[in-house]
């Protein structure tokens, strides 16, 4: 038998034991929070900036249903709707950055309300954006009375009459707002701004002939113009889009460096862990590959992007001169 040791030494013995499992008890949860293999041990949230029932909802909850599967919790859909998109993305910005609150970001939440109207949140240092979710060209339409047939037309009218053509957008500092307004200054025409309150009622008017012209998100129009409801002259991509492959793009039409896209996007609060980043972003990769995602994205009138980290910031940051640019020539900034 070994001689037992003293009492000294098995205090001391003791004390040690006691501290080292006090630093392992500290140290678990930050590791626990930081590991792949941990997180999530709860539900999430994601914040929708906007209105249950609108586009930006309908494609959240997809993707929300497919990465919860992949990540093995609830994800919750949270409505915080006002401001245009203001006040959900103020929330997210302040939220703790464990990856349990997240945002379904759009172009307006992170590049056109911060450069138009002061906000409470830095959108390019209060958020790491994880992975490109979608992206819906923008899409010129004119009502089908007008005589214009092509983008060359339209601009040779605008400029005979300045502020003769009325359009059309969901509101002040909305995406058909800039868009139109990039159209004025990349093109050097002058229409007259109409705004609505919402999509619906400017597409009724545009198709009632009250507008002549609107440029408004794919998904919203794709059915009108496949209808004869509406004509379409361009799509604000680089690219052509899949979804009318007949139309060419602004550029193309005559209208160097317009590029206008309505995208949607999965964003943490700065200082989320890289580990449970990383996690997040394989999942929101995997969903824009999801057979029945890539089904419903189709018949909505959407492309999937299911874009690493570093492509989407590098997508944000290329296009936000731009915006900027159009905010300055038409105006928009207020303080």
């Amino acid at each position: 038998m070994c001689p037992r040791p003293p009492a000294s030494r098995r205090r001391a013995l003791l004390a040690t034991m006691l501290a080292a499992a006090a630093s392992l008890c500290l140290a678990t949860p930050t590791q626990a929070a930081d590991s792949p293999l941990q997180f999530p041990t709860h539900p999430i949230h994601l914040v929708v900036p906007f209105s249950a029932g609108g586009g930006t909802d309908i494609l959240a909850r997809l993707f929300a249903k497919s990465i919860s599967q992949t990540l093995g919790q609830p994800v919750v859909v949270d409505n915080i709707a006002g401001a245009g998109g203001i006040i959900g993305a103020q929330q997210v910005a302040r939220a703790a950055a464990d990856g349990y609150t997240l945002m379904f970001g759009t172009p307006g939440t992170v590049q056109i309300n911060p450069a138009i109207k002061p906000v409470q949140y830095d959108p390019y240092k209060d958020f790491t954006p994880i992975s490109q979710f979608s992206d819906s060209p923008m899409v010129l339409v004119v009502n089908g009375q007008t005589p214009w047939k092509s983008v060359p037309e339209l601009i040779e009218a605008a400029r005979a009459k300045p502020g003769s053509i009325n359009y059309g957008s969901a509101g002040i500092g909305s995406i058909s707002h800039l868009s139109a307004e990039m159209f004025e200054f990349l093109a050097d025409v002058k229409m007259t701004h109409v705004p609505y309150r919402g999509t619906s009622q400017a597409i009724t008017d545009l198709r009632a002939g009250v507008l002549q012209l609107e440029i408004e998100n794919m998904p919203a129009v794709l059915e009108l113009i496949k209808a004869g409801q509406v004509r379409a002259l361009a799509v604000g991509a680089d690219q052509r889009s899949p979804f009318l492959p007949d139309l060419p793009t602004m550029e193309q039409a005559g209208v160097p460096g317009y590029r206008s896209t309505s995208w949607t996007g999965l964003f943490a609060p700065a200082g989320t862990p890289p580990a449970v980043m990383e996690r997040l972003e394989l999942a929101a990769v995997a969903a824009a590959r999801d057979p029945d995602i890539l089904k419903a994205l189709q018949e909505l009138g959407t492309q999937a992007i299911g874009s690493r980290s570093a492509a989407f910031r590098s997508m944000l940051e290329s296009s936000q001169p731009l915006i900027d640019k159009t905010v300055k020539a038409a105006g928009l900034a207020t303080d």
